[in-house]
């Protein structure tokens, strides 16, 4: 199948007149697999980039996620009737988790550089604890709640580091392959 397009144009210093033709060949192989198969090969071989979405948009949702779903955790432990130990364990499980989730969507999935991708981590995650400590100061009313609004944002930066740090090592060959 050919599709043709002409233009006419005049170069308007010397004033001569050329027609310009555009062809686009169109392959037709009969079986709707076989295009399938053809325009995935063609997809594998466009180099990938950085997805395009604001990351300080990601970092409030990534914020909002955390501080949500550390609240939710901590009404489910406290009817379950967790103790605060046990509590305090699973929001770090919790946080490791979603840390994990994090630095493989950003590195693996939408590419982000290392630069904003430990930006988007760094804001989310302390802003996140900071606000949760606040929120603990509230709910639990002792002297340890306010020691971990000062503890546990540095414990947070040295995991993100960390991670982040093993992460970047253990995926900087796959990212290249990507």
């Amino acid at each position: 199948m050919i599709f043709k397009r002409s233009q006419h144009s005049i170069d308007p210093d010397t004033g001569v007149e050329t027609d310009e033709t555009t062809e686009v060949w169109l392959a037709d192989f009969g079986t709707h697999e076989l295009e399938e198969e053809l325009r995935r090969e063609v997809i594998k071989l466009k180099p990938k980039s950085e997805a395009g979405f604001s990351w300080i948009l990601v970092s409030i949702v990534l914020l909002v996620f955390i501080v949500v779903t550390e609240i939710a955790l901590r009404d489910i432990g406290l009817k379950m009737y967790w103790s605060e130990q046990f509590i305090f364990w699973m929001t770090w499980a919790w946080r490791l988790v979603i840390l994990l989730v994090w630095l493989s969507l950003a590195r693996l999935r939408w590419l982000l550089s290392t630069d904003k991708m430990f930006i988007t981590t760094i804001f989310s995650f302390l802003a996140a604890i900071i606000i949760l400590g606040v929120i603990k100061i509230v709910y639990i009313k002792s002297a340890w709640a306010w020691l971990n609004l000062l503890v546990e944002p540095l414990w947070m930066i040295i995991l993100i580091a960390l991670l982040g740090a093993l992460f970047i090592k253990v995926t900087k060959n796959k990212s290249i392959k990507n």
